[in-house]
């Protein structure tokens, strides 16, 4: 990959970073993780040249995903075709490229080969999940254990491919800023995952993994998010957190005995 446009993508995903923290800890505070990561921006910024902070600066003012992928060589921020010369440019990472069409960053990923998945069989957030997804009552005792065990069964049932390195991505993303809230909820979450599209696993702790700074962890919502649906996850975290920070939601969930039960409820969030 360009130099550049993986400088980009760092950066993107560290100011997503301080907006998902405002989503998640809406209610603690937390200033200096907001200030840490404040810094880890402006160092990244400062390592560009000043030609693409200043595109990139604009691009993100007007869309949400400012650096995009190009697959079968089209950009997937705006889907135009894309002229031979700069597809060819784009997959030889000699220079950076940007789509003549919306002006986004582009990067060739050779692990893609299609976009997401566009399909919504269900209104509301359940089109991000399946009743696959739906894991009641996991045996685990540590945060490490329990997101091991999720990665894998979101891969057994193909929603991701590699259940190892999304569970790798997964720990080194709740490393960098837990991201367990109060009652013993956590949105673990990894970028830039190959995946159907942005998918959501939803598991349950019984008895619940024990934690220093709230109650013991006894609700997991594990996302995939491919970089192209960066977009919507943020709302998917902020839905899932209002809903299921309501005791009654909260409880009618963690009480479920099969996927099923778990099911009719997730159904219901978001619509």
């Amino acid at each position: 990959m360009n130099k550049f446009i993986n400088q980009l993508l760092q950066l993107h995903d560290l100011e997503l970073t301080l907006k998902e923290n405002t989503v998640i800890h809406r209610s603690k505070n937390l200033d200096s993780v907001k200030a840490e990561l404040e810094e880890d921006v402006n160092v990244l910024k400062n390592t560009l040249p000043y030609e693409i902070l200043s595109i990139y600066n604009r691009i993100s003012r007007k869309y949400d995903i400012p650096v995009t992928p190009m697959i079968n060589s089209t950009c997937n921020g705006c889907f135009i075709k894309l002229p031979v010369g700069i597809a060819n440019k784009v997959q030889c990472d000699s220079e950076w490229r940007c789509c003549p069409n919306c002006s986004r960053f582009l990067y060739y990923d050779e692990t893609q080969t299609t976009g997401a998945k566009t399909e919504l069989h269900y209104k509301g957030l359940a089109r991000f999940s399946s009743m696959d997804l739906m894991l009641p009552r996991i045996k685990a005792t540590t945060m490490d254990a329990a997101i091991k065990k999720i990665a894998a069964e979101t891969a057994q049932k193909g929603f991701v491919e590699d259940g190892k390195l999304f569970a790798k991505m997964l720990l080194i993303r709740e490393a960098l800023t837990p991201t367990t809230v109060e009652m013993g909820i956590a949105f673990p979450h990894a970028r830039g995952v190959k995946a159907c599209g942005l998918t959501l696993s939803v598991a349950t702790v019984s008895p619940g993994i024990k934690n220093n700074t709230s109650a013991p962890i006894s609700l997991l919502f594990v996302s995939a998010v491919p970089r192209q649906t960066s977009m919507f996850y943020l709302e998917l975290i902020s839905k899932l957190a209002q809903y299921f920070g309501k005791p009654e939601n909260f409880e009618k969930i963690i009480s479920c005995e099969t996927p099923e039960e778990m099911w009719r409820i997730f159904v219901q969030v978001g619509k």
